[in-house]
């Protein structure tokens, strides 16, 4: 049986559905009479721009008020992480000198050494390939 009525959400999911046998068709509620005389409905309609310049300015207030709460977060979060990196640098540094490593200590407090730093120190960097045979066959063609 088709004949009925089904209640929905704004989005389209099915709320509850009332199937209603020999049912035609179904009125919503009337809307209420408005409080407005017509001069004053007219009036709304003529300041309505003014209106929507005061609900937009409001509008764009709250949105600044949530950038900024954004961009406080944002940089609360930065210095977090700066004390933090500021912290294990220390740190690093403090069991670098332990070690007896005063000259890495510096090297590696900036975040570690680049490529090419350890060669301007006199150190040389020297690369070996090892070839092994693991198998080696002879085939006669004839």
């Amino acid at each position: 049986m088709e004949n009925g009525y089904n209640v929905h959400t704004f989005s389209g999911t099915t709320l509850s559905e009332h199937p209603t046998e020999k049912f035609k068709q179904i009125l919503w509620r009337p809307r209420p009479p408005t409080l407005l005389t017509k001069e004053e409905q007219k009036q709304v309609r003529r300041n309505l721009r003014e209106y929507s310049r005061e609900f937009e300015e409001e509008d764009r207030f709250a949105v600044d008020i949530a950038n900024t709460a954004i961009v406080e977060m944002r940089k609360r979060v930065l210095n977090e992480w700066t004390a933090w990196v500021r912290r294990e640098k220390e740190l690093l540094q403090e069991e670098m000198e332990e070690l007896g490593l005063k000259d890495g200590a510096e090297m590696y407090a900036d975040g570690g050494a680049e490529k090419g730093e350890a060669e301007e120190e006199g150190d040389t960097v020297v690369e070996e390939i090892v070839e092994e045979i693991i198998d080696e066959t002879e085939e006669v063609i004839g």
